[in-house]
């Protein structure tokens, strides 16, 4: 479409240059002449004769010499205006036809939610809706949105809940708990929440050195000297690893040090004695044997129904009635007790995965 005006707009272009060839006509002014009387003698316009010799009266003095434009150059002269018409109406409809592309529109005087809906081809209550607009009325310069978007983030307002943000952005009620590992539908103003799932960022060369692939007295600052991770027994082995992590930062669908959440943190842990677990809370709490909470030992797993029906939270027992998990309510990998009111009432099980306090057995043997 832009295409076609510009051809337009050259074509008349070519017309104006080759017009300069057209000659106008002298003629001197007789007594009882005027401007209409001369107009109707060459058959043009009166309007012509005084553009042409910008004249403002109609009162001529015999022997002034006027000129009269020739038929071909005032047939041009409509040409050139009709053109310049032409390329104004171009213009403006080249600006509407990228103006559509856009997701906004800025109110201009006599603008109303009708004629912005009409323009756009949308429903004057989806414009409300998307600029949270309470009535009808707009003010000159305002900008607004015409197409529904979702950022990453939001600023919780008052008045704010799960459920009413979740159907503003037009997702899952659950689906935003998740994102921002909410263990209840209470938010606080002024908190930013996710929208969107945090994507999972490459894990750094560094992990594997430093958890996986170094010498075990590398990794090992707290243990004897003397120690080598071939002394240690699985739980002993499990809990180092946890510790090491102590204070990565809480990360909803992360799983490096960049960030990690419940689940990936367990896996990542176990990963390296060896046991492999699945990603989510709900999928690990079918693996291993369930264990009741007076008889927890290190390196079992406790689970939590925090926002969800379902195992949502995970953590590595320690022993004393401690745990250690990728905490959502602390931001990091952190120590917990199981007493803690919180944990107490959302506590829903424990599942074993490796057997014996100490014992160099492999994973899944049984004593």
């Amino acid at each position: 479409m832009k295409g076609i005006y510009l051809f337009i707009l050259s074509l008349f272009i070519a017309i104006f240059v080759s017009g300069g060839a057209f000659a106008d006509t002298t003629y001197t002014v007789k007594k009882g002449d005027n401007p209409k009387s001369i107009a109707k003698k060459f058959n043009v316009t009166t309007k012509v004769i005084l553009q042409a010799n910008n004249i403002k009266s109609t009162n001529l003095k015999p022997g002034t010499k006027i000129t009269i434009p020739s038929k071909k150059k005032e047939a041009l002269r409509k040409d050139k205006a009709e053109a310049k018409n032409i390329k104004k109406t171009a213009s403006n409809n080249i600006k509407t036809l990228l103006h559509e592309d856009s997701a906004s529109h800025i109110v201009k005087k006599g603008d109303t939610l009708m004629s912005i809906g009409r323009k756009y081809s949308i429903a004057v209550q989806d414009i409300k809706e998307i600029n949270e607009l309470k009535s009808a009325k707009l003010r000159v310069g305002q900008k607004l949105l015409l197409k529904k978007t979702v950022s990453d983030e939001y600023i919780v307002r008052k008045g704010d809940t799960v459920w009413n943000i979740a159907k503003r952005f037009n997702i899952d009620p659950q689906d935003l708990m998740d994102n921002n590992g909410l263990e209840s539908d209470s938010l606080v103003p002024g908190h930013t929440v996710l929208l969107k799932a945090a994507a999972e960022i490459p894990e750094p060369k560094i992990y594997d050195t430093v958890l996986s692939q170094a010498p075990m007295e590398t990794v090992i600052e707290s243990a004897p000297e003397t120690s080598t991770l071939a002394e240690l027994g699985l739980q002993d082995r499990l809990v180092l690893f946890a510790k090491k992590m102590l204070n990565i930062p809480y990360r909803f669908g992360g799983n490096t040090l960049v960030g990690i959440d419940c689940s990936a943190y367990v896996k990542k842990v176990y990963s390296l004695v060896g046991v492999s677990l699945p990603r989510s809370a709900r999928e690990q709490f079918a693996e291993g044997k369930p264990v009741d909470n007076g008889e927890l030992s290190m390196g079992d797993l406790v689970f939590f129904k925090t926002y969800a029906s379902f195992p949502s939270h995970v953590g590595i027992y320690l022993g004393d009635n401690l745990f250690i998990h990728a905490s959502s309510r602390s931001k990091k990998v952190t120590i917990d007790s199981l007493e803690t009111p919180y944990y107490i009432k959302r506590f829903i099980g424990a599942k074993r995965l490796i057997e014996g306090k100490n014992e160099q057995e492999t994973p899944g043997q049984k004593s």
